[in-house]
């Protein structure tokens, strides 16, 4: 473990009593055992986030000034987009009662972890708030076999993700920002992504290869970061820059092959903080016990990291949906 690792964690566990510092006892590679039902005991969250009133520099998608196609409020919806996203896909959709078609909006795609469906993590990611003039979107996974794995709702995750390894799922989203984008008046410099578990993979993964797409990613309890991993060495093929900002639990209990504490969290952050250019230094934003959640310094674009208290486990920790709607609010 390096020196900022051993450092970051000593604070938590001392804070925890060392009651979570051992290796945790979980299941390796990627999110392969169903995800957890939502936590109950998480208190009502504050509406604090920014205003995010439409600014003279957004950038309009061609929907704007068209009629929404969709009902206003929550709606399942399918359609094909194309042999390379997988055909007919389907997705839930909320747009928000007051939406404006003269008003470009932010867009935030929240994706589900295994065998769970857009409709399931909506309430589990807890990002939504009236007023926001945001559009959220959860787009369904598909069930595969997978080598190894056995048959599973999951994500296939780009070129080096074996067995997980595809670029249908990315094409999938491709084509449904370019859908949404084109009904919808979308502000195209505020797209965001986050996901738990599979999700989380998948949140990350598109913050690389679709990262001309995507302002700011959030993967939560994201696998070790296998999917930028090319098999012959060398970079992984990221585009564009994104903010990103990573959770991870210290005991999550769903990955058993960590060799430390943390590790797969901390090899997550310590490649985007390598993508980002960052620095060494680094700003304790606040979040749980001191230390627990940092920002980088000196990055080309934010890069965040919360390696969260033990008794959370594999589930995000409560203070994530005000924390991370309030950081995509201040883009």
């Amino acid at each position: 473990m390096n020196e900022r690792a051993a450092s970051m964690i000593l604070g938590l566990c001392v804070s925890a009593l060392l009651a979570g510092c051992g290796d945790p006892a979980v299941t390796d590679d990627a999110s392969v055992v169903t995800d957890s039902g939502v936590p109950t005991d998480d208190a009502p969250l504050a509406s604090d986030a920014p205003s995010t009133s439409d600014a003279p520099s957004a950038a309009r998608s061609a929907g704007c000034g068209l009629a929404p196609p969709d009902p206003f409020g929550g709606v399942q919806r399918s359609r094909d987009f194309g042999a390379a996203a997988g055909g007919e896909r389907s997705y839930y959709l909320v747009v928000p009662s007051d939406y404006d078609p003269a008003v470009p909006h932010r867009l935030v795609v929240g994706y589900a972890g295994t065998n769970w469906s857009g409709e399931m993590i909506r309430p589990y990611l807890e990002l939504e708030e009236s007023g926001s003039q945001t559009i959220y979107v959860y787009p369904d996974l598909r069930f595969r076999d997978f080598e190894g794995w056995g048959n599973l709702g999951g994500w296939l995750l780009g070129p080096h993700a074996a067995p997980a390894n595809g670029m249908e799922d990315l094409d999938f989203t491709s084509a449904l920002l370019d859908h949404l984008e084109a009904a919808y008046c979308i502000d195209t410099d505020r797209v965001f992504a986050t996901g738990h578990s599979w999700g989380g993979d998948m949140a990350a993964v598109v913050g690389c290869f679709l990262g001309d797409r995507f302002r700011a990613v959030a993967p939560v309890a994201a696998n070790r970061p296998y999917w930028f991993e090319p098999a012959g060495g060398g970079e992984p093929g990221c585009v564009g820059d994104v903010a990103v900002w990573t959770f991870f639990g210290q005991a999550d209990d769903h990955f058993t092959s960590q060799p430390s504490v943390g590790a797969y969290g901390i090899e997550q952050d310590d490649f985007w903080r390598a993508r980002n250019a960052c620095g060494d230094a680094t700003t304790d934003l606040g979040f749980g016990t001191d230390g627990e959640c940092i920002e980088h310094g000196g990055c080309r674009e934010q890069t965040r990291f919360c390696l969260y208290a033990p008794d959370t486990g594999h589930q995000r920790p409560g203070y994530y949906p005000l924390a991370v709607r309030t950081w995509f609010g201040s883009f």
